[in-house]
């Protein structure tokens, strides 16, 4: 945003010969193209949710972390969890995290498993859980596709979820302190609640400081890219606020 927003300074206030040059050195993208930045971050995501993830959810002893939201109106840490070129929910997302490693014996290895109701596979990251009844008419140019969840239906899918996977612990995203932690609206709540009903309600607590430490982590990537970034900012700033094409009085 800030290298965005210098760069609309800089090309507002260069004179005519200078904005096109302006316009020339940007097609060397320091960062590569859109497609290219989008492959990196698609990196970072599955780093983020096979490795730090899982890590934070064992040490805040979550068994199950769930993350239900509805178009438009995505939960704060919907960013960290999806591919760079997803922009919204579809109608009803509900992602669903399960620690395998909280049922199975020490030693054995096992993973944080990832499921998208409603959603996509985000590039591979989730498994995408849909209805098994087929659409009706063509979808697509194929005809009889498995139809998309959503509705009450997807209620159902993760409350089957829920039974079959028997979590000692489920986290949620509400907070009365940080605000990325607080994503979870109160229609959804009401929702979740009714489906799963008392039983699992019961072990349903606040996952504030896992959504925070999730949002708050880099991974090595991006930790390098950081500076870099910072960098081309500043460098774009100086140049647009410099004597070199602003002339007092008359730019």
């Amino acid at each position: 945003m800030i290298m965005r927003a210098a760069a609309a300074v800089l090309l507002a206030l260069l004179p005519a010969t200078a904005h096109a040059q302006a316009v020339h050195a940007s097609a060397e993208r320091p960062f590569g193209t859109l497609r290219e930045q989008a492959a990196l971050q698609q990196e970072w995501l599955a780093t983020r949710l096979t490795t730090v993830l899982p890590r934070l959810m064992r040490e805040h002893k979550v068994d199950m972390w769930i993350v239900p939201m509805r178009e438009y109106n995505e939960d704060p840490v919907f960013s960290s969890l999806v591919s760079p070129t997803t922009f919204a929910a579809r109608r009803r997302t509900i992602y669903v995290f399960f620690d395998r490693c909280a049922h199975v014996t020490a030693g054995t290895p096992c993973e944080v498993e990832r499921l998208a109701f409603g959603g996509s596979s985000q590039g591979g990251v989730f498994t995408a859980v849909r209805s098994t009844v087929a659409a009706s008419g063509p979808a697509g140019g194929r005809v009889e596709q498995a139809a998309e969840l959503w509705g009450d239906a997807q209620w159902k899918v993760l409350r089957d979820a829920v039974n079959a996977r028997k979590p000692r612990s489920i986290a949620v995203n509400t907070s009365k302190v940080f605000a990325f932690s607080d994503g979870l609206s109160s229609g959804e709540r009401d929702g979740m609640r009714t489906a799963l009903g008392e039983r699992w309600w019961a072990r349903v607590r606040p996952a504030e400081a896992l959504a925070v430490d999730l949002i708050a982590t880099r991974v090595a990537g991006e930790d390098d890219m950081y500076p870099r970034m910072t960098q081309v900012a500043w460098d774009v700033i100086t140049e647009a606020f410099s004597e070199r094409v602003i002339t007092p009085g008359v730019t």
